[in-house]
């Protein structure tokens, strides 16, 4: 018998309450493959043990990879050093085991090691690495889609453009894909307000690429990830329903932005379809996303918290004073993570981030927060909970500052669409369906824990002591096969 296959499918923060607001608003066959997995397959309700300040994906997909709590892999901020993070992942464990696997876009996975399959980081990895090198234009293409859509670069000139979708072609971006893309640029010379749709055709492309590598290796164990549904929870919660907020959506928040979440599931949906045309009947698609989201409500930011970013991250360095630093990487909006080395020029650097300080009004409050980890400081503008006049920042103690400061728009942008409307909750999705998987099975809440082992018992691959979590045999068919 050939060894069981398993694909791993990584929505990020996708959520049962969402999925079934939305079936219960348009019908099941709104989100016609969600329905195909509760019909033929098991699911639940899956539980992040992390909890503020640490849930955040870029932690607590490393617990769903590794199966040991944030405590002993030591992940905490996104994209650290690999060398930092001291447990296996599920496709170390399965490699070592002679699994051929295929990973991509899974968060740290950078850098890239030799497999029998192949490798690519997710985009916010510090450098262009792939295994094989052959797959560095799509790692490339990935990084500047991340970077021009979080404003840290410019995008490429249409020239440009065309001579990378021409070499990209050959690793398997489909015309068709190329046709949407183009569409949906032409559909924003006409409607600005449409440049959400944007973000989904980020998804689009890497499902060509991958399924052209899927079917190429055809590995035993392979991971795929996509961020949409949960940027545009963040960014656009209210709009769809506002009925948890303490302020309610205004009529041109709802008239520009009401699609966006259901649009972003809708396309979890469709992918999800096309995963399952990926599968032989040795096969079992897993579905998962570490954690879910919530309406984003605090009494701080009642009508939600404006995003405040660097709009140029290196003159807000040169202005703290840059001895030391020898990395500056943009992450997700608006964090940067800066690399100082010495401890002594680290810790200096650290105490004049924590001491700049806004006025707004007659208030004087902190501006910036920082958080250490090992040569990291990870750097991120507080938000606002409205706009002003008269805002200004103050960096004392900097050598490069004008001691009068600065207003705020000499160093900060508020440019994005709307308010922050969604933030992370435990609770998320997962699912199984395939070779061996009993049908039609609700399995009770598990913890994120749990899914590592599962993962190996599927793959017939030896679970590790270190892991905390259990192997979910409910939901295989055959209790024997489970045992």
């Amino acid at each position: 018998m050939s060894r069981r296959k398993v694909i791993l499918l990584e929505l990020n923060e996708i959520n049962w309450p969402v999925v079934d607001k939305l079936i219960s608003q348009h019908g099941p066959d709104y989100l016609p493959n969600f329905r195909r997995l509760r019909e033929r397959g098991s699911w639940a309700t899956q539980v992040a043990v992390e909890r503020p300040p640490y849930l955040d994906p870029w932690i607590t997909w490393v617990t769903l990879h590794t199966g040991v709590p944030r405590e002993v892999h030591g992940a905490s901020v996104l994209e650290q050093d690999a060398v930092t993070i001291t447990a296996k992942r599920t496709w170390d464990y399965a490699a070592e085991a002679g699994c051929s696997v295929g990973v991509f876009g899974s968060n740290s996975a950078y850098p890239p090691k030799p497999v029998r399959g192949f490798m690519i980081p997710g985009p916010f990895a510090p450098g262009d690495e792939t295994y094989p090198e052959t797959l560095q234009p799509v790692q490339a293409l990935n990084r500047r889609y991340t970077q021009v859509h979080n404003k840290t670069t410019r995008a490429l000139g249409p020239a440009q453009l065309a001579r990378t979708a021409l070499s990209l072609v050959g690793l398997g971006l489909r015309p068709q894909t190329l046709a949407a893309a183009a569409l949906q640029l032409a559909r924003e010379r006409v409607a600005p307000k449409s440049r959400w749709k944007r973000v989904s055709l980020q998804p689009l492309v890497n499902w060509d690429f991958f399924s052209r590598l899927y079917r190429t290796h055809r590995p035993d164990f392979a991971t795929w990830h996509s961020n949409h549904a949960a940027h545009y929870m963040h960014h656009y919660w209210r709009a769809w329903d506002d009925s948890q907020f303490l302020v309610r959506s205004s009529e041109e928040e709802r008239a520009n932005y009401s699609d966006a979440v259901p649009f972003g599931y809708r396309l979890c949906d469709e992918l999800i379809g096309r995963f399952m045309r990926l599968m032989d009947a040795n096969t079992v698609l897993v579905i998962a996303s570490s954690m879910g989201q919530q309406p984003y409500v605090t009494d701080r930011y009642a009508a939600g918290k404006i995003v405040v970013r660097f709009q140029d991250a290196q003159r807000i360095l040169d202005i703290l004073g840059s001895e030391g630093v020898t990395e500056l990487v943009p992450t997700m909006i608006p964090q940067w993570n800066l690399r100082v080395a010495d401890p002594a020029l680290r810790a200096r650097l650290k105490a004049r981030i924590e001491g700049v300080q806004r006025r707004v009004g007659d208030r004087l409050e902190s501006a910036i927060a920082v958080e250490e980890t090992d040569a990291l400081l990870t750097v991120t503008p507080l938000g606002l909970s409205e706009k002003s006049a008269g805002i200004r920042y103050f960096f004392p103690d900097c050598p490069g500052a004008d001691p009068a400061g600065y207003p705020m728009e000499a160093l900060f942008a508020t440019d994005t669409p709307t308010t922050k409307q969604g933030m992370h909750h435990p609770e998320g999705i997962l699912a199984f369906i395939g070779a061996g998987v009993r049908a039609g099975q609700a399995l009770e809440p598990c913890s994120i824990l749990d899914v590592a082992p599962t993962l190996l018992a599927l793959l017939d691959v030896p679970i590790p002591q270190v892991m905390r979590g259990r192997v979910l045999t409910e939901l295989w068919e055959d209790s024997r096969a489970a045992a």
